[in-house]
């Protein structure tokens, strides 16, 4: 998959959560009503990538969550148990994640399909993988791609709610991106050239031995629910001696590896990401990106080019 453009947002929450609205329509230029905090990051990050062009009317729209619109599920839960009512149709319907993806699809004009993918571990690799396998498939040949994971107030039941220790920073983020299956918006940021996911660490490291890396020209980067002794074996097994420890004053939320592609295309890192992660269950994932070779023309420039001349 041919990675077109990138936007993300990320905000480390200390006290009181920042408003999102007013940012929300400065990113996509329009004011969606009625939308809550975790649709606003949504667009917020959707706008950073878009930026102003006009994709292509049958974009595909892919989303993912590590815990989903917590506010609106706390919202229900108090409803259901708390007061022992019903929810109300508004709070009900939005617990849908997929309801996030109409609102990117429709601020951004596509009508292709929808897919929203929650995982507690690796959200964004999940969705990727499902990207990667329609546009196999030939289903998509474009697709607006982002993760989206917030706080909710007070931070205190936030910490504890998500198994953090009481003094981890948390942060709220989105990242996303717009993919083709091939070069048909032009020259691409970057290429995901492999995004698969693994039984156990003995799985993954038979598929590292047999991967043809440069390890002079790759970098590796751990994500955030793989122990130091596992890393240290996945380097070992892959021979990369440089590490990228990305996630260095990031504050916590579940889609980090986002912020990993997007900055690994935005600031010149490696010619190859080699990200690693695994779960609790003993699974493990594995991302390969690589960077477009130097001299590229800049896609974005040459999408609004496009439009200009429209």
């Amino acid at each position: 998959m041919h990675i077109v453009a990138t936007g993300s947002y990320c905000r480390e929450v200390s006290v009181e959560l920042p408003p999102l609205k007013a940012l929300a329509r400065e990113e996509t230029g329009v004011s969606v009503r009625r939308i809550g905090r975790f649709v606003q990051l949504a667009l917020i990050g959707a706008g950073r990538c878009v930026n102003g062009l006009t994709l292509p009317p049958e974009t595909a729209t892919y989303f993912t969550s590590g815990r989903g619109d917590l506010e609106v599920t706390l919202d229900v839960l108090v409803q259901m148990y708390g007061q022992g009512h019903p929810p109300t149709p508004f709070s009900f319907v939005n617990t849908v994640g997929n309801s996030t993806c109409f609102h990117v699809a429709q601020t951004f004009g596509v009508r292709g399909r929808s897919q929203f993918v929650t995982s507690r571990y690796g959200p964004l690799e999940s969705v990727l993988r499902l990207t990667a396998l329609d546009m196999a498939r030939g289903d998509v040949r474009t697709a607006l791609l982002g993760s989206a994971d917030m706080c909710t107030a007070p931070l205190a039941a936030h910490r504890a709610r998500i198994g953090v220790a009481v003094d981890t920073p948390v942060g709220e983020a989105s990242h996303w991106f717009l993919l083709a299956a091939d070069r048909c918006l032009g020259a691409p940021l970057g290429v995901v050239r492999s995004v698969r996911s693994f039984e156990d660490d003995v799985s993954l490291r038979r598929h590292l031995d047999r991967l043809e890396l440069d390890p002079d020209g790759a970098t590796l980067a751990g994500g955030q629910h793989l122990g130091r002794d596992r890393f240290e074996r996945f380097m070992e097994a892959t021979g990369i001696g440089a590490v990228w420890a990305y996630r260095d004053g990031l504050p916590w939320y579940d889609s980090q590896a986002g912020h990993a592609i997007h900055r690994f295309l935005t600031a010149g890192v490696a010619r190859t990401l080699v990200h690693v992660d695994g779960d609790p269950s003993g699974r493990a994932t594995l991302m390969i990106v690589d960077a477009a070779r130097p001299g590229a023309t800049d896609p974005t420039r040459r999408l609004r080019d496009r439009r200009s001349a429209r």
